[in-house]
């Protein structure tokens, strides 16, 4: 068996949200130069991309592993949402970013509600190929 990247990461989400946070961080720091805008991007792309895309991917697997349709999109939901959500504020204190909790509370907001939409449609896509399958 062999394993790849597209097994832990979601590539579609992951190349999505590379894009859409880089280019924030970039426009957020542009003030100190293109130079250290485009570090800041750059890192904050790789960031997402390896560590969003893993989060999306263990929604994904939580919600069509638990056998119950509503107790696998929810915790497909809070999983992914306490992994990314720890992680952020993780990475701020470690960082010395002033205020943790506050530059953690967008992600707070945000994760939960998108991780539960990306886990229902990834949960009604895999039952449909499920009901898909057993017509055959």
């Amino acid at each position: 068996m062999s394993l790849k990247l597209r097994d832990f990461i979601n590539l579609k989400t992951a190349i999505a949200g590379a894009i859409i946070m880089g280019s924030m961080v970039y426009y957020v720091n542009y003030q100190f130069g293109w130079q250290l805008a485009s570090i800041a991007a750059f890192k904050q792309a790789v960031y997402t991309f390896f560590f969003g895309g893993a989060c999306v991917r263990l929604s994904e697997v939580v919600a069509v592993k638990v056998e119950n349709k509503w107790a696998g999109i929810f915790w497909g939901t809070v999983l992914a949402s306490m992994v990314t959500i720890s992680a952020v504020f993780i990475i701020h204190s470690m960082k010395g970013t002033p205020k943790p909790f506050e530059s953690t509370l967008p992600t707070a907001i945000m994760a939960p509600p998108s991780f539960l939409v990306l886990a229902w449609l990834y949960r009604n896509k895999d039952d449909k190929e499920k009901i898909k399958k057993e017509r055959v």
